[in-house]
């Protein structure tokens, strides 16, 4: 199958997040006015920063490959927006600063992300650290690349028709602050037998990156809004992970809501999956 994007449009997307991270998001980095900052709800931040960036990429974005542009902030004000995730046949996301509350906080653990999606599933991935410069990125058919190197894709080569045992599996990364009670508590359950979690970084460009680069094991999301997971999931994918939801379906951008997310080693998912859909009772 052609990929969607050529190699020039591949660098032009990365290109683009870079200008406009140094034209408007690293410019207001610890430098915010208490103006600039705003509540879209409670602990959900916004910045002009956010505004900005995402103003400014979706041009460019259309200039590049002219399909509809899913942006977080279009959709906040518009939750229509995310309707073409469903009826369009491919469109670009944004999350023009994932992490806002880290970057509000002054902490470099945020990101500029841009995803592809054709017919609903991920398919093309950039992930953009500003404050470090690396720059992943990963297209179906194509690969996956940090900094224009290819990542190892270690997964893919070591996978196996036989999964993983729980008691082997490494690490996981899992945040419950957004769950449901119940959700919460089979999680919680689970822990005893998946071992200790560790934390989210909160800014899916960074535990994405964490994952592929074998820093963690495994990340479970209990929100799973595309802006946030359609570029982790494109490059993930890429380097031999399976991104699906905890009941076994696959991960539908146009579905929001419903069982929690995870991300794992192929030849880990499914181990890690059953143990969670038993304590969660999906």
């Amino acid at each position: 199958m052609q990929p969607l994007l050529d190699a020039a449009a591949r660098a032009a997307v990365g290109d683009a997040m870079r200008r406009v991270a140094d034209a408007e998001i690293r410019p207001r980095f610890r430098a915010l006015a208490d103006g600039q900052i705003h509540l879209k709800g409670p602990g959900d931040y916004v910045t002009e920063a956010d505004l900005e960036a995402e103003l400014a990429l979706t041009p460019l974005l259309r200039a590049i490959l002219d399909v509809p542009v899913v942006g977080e902030e279009a959709a906040s004000k518009d939750a229509s927006v995310e309707d073409v995730l469903a009826t369009d046949e491919v469109a670009w996301t944004v999350d023009p600063v994932d992490g806002t509350a880290n970057f509000v906080a002054g902490s470099e653990t945020y990101a500029v992300m841009v995803g592809l999606v054709e017919a609903g599933r991920p398919v093309g991935g950039w992930i953009l650290q500003p404050e470090t410069g690396h720059l992943y990125e990963g297209l179906e058919g194509v690969g996956a690349f940090v900094d224009g190197r290819p990542l190892p894709g270690v997964a893919r080569t070591r996978a196996s028709e036989v999964r993983a045992a729980v008691a082997d599996l490494p690490q996981g990364a899992v945040s419950v602050k957004y769950a449901a009670d119940e959700v919460r508590e089979g999680l919680i359950a689970a822990e005893r037998e998946l071992g200790d979690y560790a934390q989210l970084r909160m800014c899916a460009g960074f535990d994405y990156t964490d994952l592929v680069t074998e820093q963690v094991g495994y990340l479970v999301y209990t929100r799973a809004k595309a802006w946030d997971h359609v570029p982790g999931a494109a490059i993930a994918a890429e380097c031999g992970y399976t991104v699906g939801r905890v009941d076994g379906s696959g991960y539908v951008t146009a579905q929001t809501a419903g069982a929690p997310l995870l991300a794992a080693r192929t030849d880990h998912w499914e181990s890690i999956r059953e143990v969670l859909a038993r304590h969660l009772a999906v």
